[in-house]
């Protein structure tokens, strides 16, 4: 918990310590594109619908060798940290209410749309991390590290999401929490010193949870890569989807001896 009030503590100092030269919001909405996002989000979220219970048998579960995993994940069927397992819970769940302390910048509060605007776009990040991770999981079905393990009770190894290993979920909503929040606060303050500290900050909190989902047995170290490169993809995503730079792309006519095409330059 002290890990945890440290980080709001220091993501609040950081946000008051914000650069006084812009106080425009520059992100938007639009119509078109958040139904675009939210059609596919709630499409893809069916999948939490689909309950997977365990079909594994107990002799099934026994007869499973370690041995099958690859080297790199083994290490994770050796691991049955309970205190890791609530760690993680602690600090993806305190990460992901890190965000919202955005709402407490001079550019977002300013009114009523700019609010609106950051709540939608964290909604609509989250939305595509969590509904991807879960159509991943049931698509895989790979098998939690903790079936391999008998330090674990039979009844934990059946567990109802024991093939629900790939990727880490916890992680992607970590990342996806991070990524967001350094990513709108790099383009609302792109000249503000404090910008390396807060990616620095938050992906060292994100990261945490990872390691904490190996050490607790959940989780193979490639669920966690996958799951970490999952919210880090949502989290750039829809930052940059909404952000009022204009793109433009320049298509140029080209021809030489032999060949005719375009040319095609962008600014972002």
């Amino acid at each position: 918990m002290r890990f945890i009030s440290i980080l709001i503590i220091f993501f609040s100092l950081t946000i008051s310590a914000q650069d006084k030269s812009d106080d425009s919001f520059p992100f938007e909405l639009d119509g078109f594109t958040e139904v675009a996002i939210f059609s596919t989000g709630l499409a893809l979220s069916t999948s939490f619908f689909l309950k997977p219970y365990s079909d594994l048998t107990p002799e099934q579960i026994s007869g499973l060798d370690a041995g099958s995993i690859n080297s790199f994940d083994r290490i994770s069927t050796r691991q049955s940290n309970h205190n890791a397992d609530i760690a993680g819970d602690v600090v993806v769940y305190s990460l992901a209410a890190v965000p919202l302390g955005l709402l407490g910048i001079r550019n977002v509060n300013k009114d009523l749309k700019s609010a609106m605007t950051l709540m939608v776009m964290y909604a609509e990040s989250a939305l595509l991390a969590n509904s991807l991770a879960r159509v991943l999981k049931i698509s895989f079905r790979r098998k939690r590290p903790f079936v391999y393990n008998d330090s674990f009770t039979l009844k934990d190894q059946m567990s109802s999401d024991n093939q629900l290993s790939m990727p880490s979920g916890h992680t992607a909503n970590a990342f996806n929490s991070a990524v967001f929040m350094s990513t709108v606060f790099t383009l609302t303050f792109p000249d503000s010193k404090w910008v390396p500290v807060v990616w620095s900050l938050s992906m060292s909190a994100a990261a945490t949870v990872g390691i904490l989902r190996i050490f607790s047995g959940e989780h193979y170290p490639t669920d966690v890569i996958v799951g970490a490169l999952l919210g880090t993809v949502t989290g750039l995503a829809i930052p940059f989807v909404h952000w009022k730079k204009k793109k433009s792309v320049v298509l140029i006519p080209v021809a030489g001896d032999g060949f005719a095409g375009v040319s095609a330059s962008g600014q972002f």
